[in-house]
């Protein structure tokens, strides 16, 4: 198990990686037409409820870049780790 274990982590960090990095590729959550809506017609309420809705989503996205970079990292750390000396 000790012989599977580095290559594993390593191909599981590649994969977080590149999965992180595609996701940075993709623009932010921006403001929706609904938003706009709302801020036109003055509807106080409902803008920040839609307001609320896009922090948290731009928030998710950083925290899910965040994760994945870090559990990228993480699993290189462990890799080389557990690799044996020869």
């Amino acid at each position: 198990m000790r012989g599977v274990l580095p290559p594993l982590c390593l191909v599981l960090a590649l994969a977080m990686a590149v999965a992180g990095f595609a996701l940075w590729s993709i623009d932010a959550p921006e403001p929706n037409l609904e938003l706009h809506r709302a801020t036109v017609e003055d509807d106080e309420a409902y803008r920040d409820v839609l307001e609320a809705q896009l922090r948290r989503r731009q928030w998710q996205r950083k925290l899910l870049l965040g994760c994945l970079f870090a559990g990228s990292g993480t699993l290189i750390v462990a890799a080389f780790a557990t690799m044996r000396p020869r």
